[in-house]
């Protein structure tokens, strides 16, 4: 391997610091690209260039994505390397026009590699319920330590011969770093390479003194405390043990701070690994850098923030059913996933793509719902709406062998090429992309943000506190009534605001939404931020549970900022552990009117004088109710600002009128709410200012929009906007 330096605590930090600066490739920019997963190691070479040219001439696509699992047909032994078959798929592709997604095929090692090194295997968690450190085998994938120093070592070097055979290749427009990173609970290690790793990682974060580790964890609790950072352990399961709950992706009764701390461990371990691989290529080629980010962002110790930093654009596999789903993914919650996406991109104006789009029904073992006819166009459509300017389908041809043939792509296994329902939608949906590309090209200027960051969801993972709660849902619990309206919205970190001033952020967002807001980030700005937000006229809604936690993971000894800055004061807390309810009574005309449920948590809030606060919706029990507490309260300020406060896990749709009048008062514009929350729409702009309508049926039942008229089952609708609809428009010109 030559002098590669990567050894000791330089495997995880050096990746971690500033990159050699790289504009991004005119390539990523300024189009759409729509292309097909294509496996050509699955298939006979003699029917590559029929395949080629039925997906080039009659599918009608851009580019295709090959490459990320073929390390032993590239390497099929150690340092013995065999291009033939990729020179042949790529040399064809490019006589035939068509771009390629290249992917270093990191994240399944070839038998050679483990056998020789099993040492670089991850491990699972110890934990109640049998998984006793359990240690994967080689014949899945995602099988590696990202710590492994080894395994690095071998990866930095097929990615090398990748980049210097093909990173000048014109052809390569895309490079697609490993495949999925931290999926299917690759995330967590708690191999020995794991545990070396960590201890490096604490002494760098607590530089080298152990008294300040132990001061952040609160380790003179039950005399767990350290002398060196050697008797560190992982969190690993320790007495006193139980199962983990649904909610929990490993269970460890250790400290919470050391259980936030491993999750940051493992977050930067997992971005470190992609970037050694984003500073080899940077030097080497051409094309675009991202990687396919896999769904269930928020039950993960990764933050994609950090991994897309250092790339050109996110890209992201959009799979609204998988196996075992016995319904899609609700539009609005497919929607949140989508729009933090969006929020990944290191630079806006590239956009993002969709790595993976099923097309056909999925599943390893137990296949899932079937998308139904003209379903796929409208998903598809959905991403564009929401910021995606590439998009491929998973996959070109369901596979015959393997652990995914009954993953279903445009072709069946033995439907004709060219033919088929599905290779008509998959056209529909280029054809959706390329007619309206002067949309889908011009960036979207949301003026609703939701904030999170990845702190308060690591707490949050670390201890749900009521089995009935997920992040995920809280977020979707206040992103959802402005979906519901119509409204365009950043899901974004809360980092990004850290270097803002008060009038920088009223420029950009007039609302902005904080969901279960456990651990403030910088809070010391964050909170001084929001408050003159608010005052400068700007909507803030709060989340229960909020400010709790300080940034160790300790409990706060004053009451909440956030609270007090709503006007209110949480008096009373309990867990509503599933699949405990309670009736909440709407006390405020047309912003709060009958009745709705309150599940997961609810604070008991109690208004503070003078704060020209009132109550939205009241508990009505004989323990919160009796006491006259609020569940939901509004306080507005003098320049026409305000501050919700949802102390409780209330229903989505009981938030749909308050968020109807915030857009209002916040003079945001949007498209309106349609009969159902199968429907969605929205508002955006095409390079030359004018706006369009774009309205999407989910639903298998036909559907009346905002405004009137009706929607067919699965409908896609691009119509242009009138100026009388909403008179609004040249305020918001003003402000961009």
């Amino acid at each position: 391997f030559g002098s590669m330096r990567h050894c000791g605590f330089w495997l995880l930090t050096a990746s971690l610091d500033a990159h050699a600066a790289r504009p991004t490739p005119t390539v990523c920019q300024g189009r759409m690209l729509m292309g097909v997963d294509y496996y050509p190691e699955q298939w006979d070479i003699s029917e590559m260039k029929m395949d080629i040219q039925a997906i080039k001439n009659d599918l009608g696509a851009d580019f295709v994505r090959i490459g990320e699992f073929m390390w032993h047909e590239l390497e099929p032994s150690d340092g013995v390397f065999n291009f033939t078959l990729l020179d042949v798929v790529i040399d064809t592709l490019e006589e035939a026009g068509v771009e390629v997604m290249l992917g270093t095929p990191t994240a399944t090692m070839p038998a050679w590699l483990a056998k020789k090194h099993p040492e670089v295997m991850t491990q699972g968690p110890d934990s109640a319920d049998g998984l006793a450190a359990a240690a994967v085998q080689f014949g899945g994938r995602r099988q590696y330590s990202f710590n492994s120093e080894t395994y690095l070592k071998y990866a930095l070097r097929i990615v090398t011969q990748l980049a210097d055979r093909y990173g000048r290749r014109k052809a390569v427009a895309i490079w697609q770093v490993d495949n999925e990173l931290g999926h299917e609970n690759s995330d967590l290690d708690f191999s020995d390479n794991s545990l070396h790793g960590w201890r490096r990682w604490l002494k760098h974060k607590f530089g080298g003194r152990i008294e300040r580790l132990n001061e952040d964890w609160g380790t003179t609790f039950w005399s767990v405390t350290y002398n060196d950072f050697e008797e560190v352990p992982l969190p690993k399961y320790t007495m006193p043990g139980t199962p983990a709950h649904t909610n929990e992706n490993f269970r460890s009764n250790m400290s919470p701070g050391m259980l936030l701390d491993y999750r940051r461990f493992r977050k930067d371990s997992v971005t470190a690994f992609a970037n050694h691989q984003v500073d080899l290529l940077k030097n080497k080629v051409d094309g675009c850098i991202t990687t396919n980010a896999p769904g269930g962002e928020w039950s993960k110790a990764v933050d994609h923030n950090d991994v897309f930093a250092s790339m050109d654009f996110p890209a992201y596999d959009n799979y609204p059913v998988w196996g075992g789903s016995l319904a899609p993914t609700s539009p609005a919650d497919v929607a949140l996933s989508l729009d933090m996406v969006r929020g990944w991109a290191p630079n806006s104006s590239t956009g993002w793509m969709v790595a993976e789009q099923l097309i056909g029904a999925q599943g390893h073992d137990i296949i899932g719902y079937t998308p139904r006819p003209q379903q796929i166009v409208a998903w598809s459509a959905s991403t564009l709406l929401h910021g995606a300017v590439g998009l491929a389908f998973f996959r070109y041809r369901a596979a015959v062998f393997g652990q995914e043939e009954f993953c279903y792509g445009i072709l069946d296994h033995a439907t004709p090429r060219g033919s088929g329902r599905k290779w008509k939608e998959a056209k529909d949906v280029f054809g959706v992309a390329r007619d309206h590309k002067s949309i889908w090209l011009t960036p979207l200027r949301p003026r609703v943000a939701l904030l999170y960051h990845s702190d308060n969801i690591f707490a949050w993972q670390a201890q749900p506190q009521s089995t009935a709660f997920d992040f995920a849902t809280e977020a979707s619990r206040l992103y959802s009534p402005f979906w519901r309206n119509g409204a365009s919205v950043d899901v974004i970190s809360m980092e990004r605001l850290v270097n803002s001033s008060a009038e920088e952020i009223i420029g950009q967002y007039r609302v902005v939404v904080l969901p279960a807001p456990l651990i403030v980030h910088r809070a010391d700005i964050i909170v001084p931020l929001l408050s003159a937000f608010a005052e400068l006229g700007g909507s803030v809604w709060i989340g229960f549970r909020s400010d709790i936690k300080d940034e160790r993971s300790q409990m706060r000894r004053k009451a909440s900022r956030l609270a007090e800055l709503a006007g209110v004061f949480v008096e009373e807390i309990e867990s509503l552990n599933t699949p405990t309810s309670y009736n909440l009574t709407g006390v405020a005309k047309q912003l709060g009117e009958g009745t709705a449920s309150a599940t997961v948590w609810r604070e008991g809030l109690r208004i503070l004088n003078g704060t020209n606060t009132s109550a939205i919706w009241a508990y009505n029990d004989g323990f919160f109710g009796a006491q006259g507490f609020a569940a939901v309260t509004r306080r507005t300020t003098a320049a026409g600002g305000e501050l919700i406060y949802v102390a409780t896990g209330i229903d989505y749709e009981a938030l749909v009128p308050l968020a109807s009048a915030s857009l209002a008062q916040q003079n945001v514009e949007h498209a309106g709410m349609s009969s159902s929350s199968q429907i969605e729409q929205m508002i955006r702009a095409d390079s030359t200012g004018a706006r369009w309508r774009i309205a999407i049926n989910h639903g298998a039942i036909v559907g009346t929009l905002a405004g009137g008229g009706e929607l067919q089952p699965y409908e896609v609708r691009i119509t242009p906007v009138k100026e009388e609809i909403d008179s609004s428009w040249s305020w918001l010109e003003s402000i961009f």
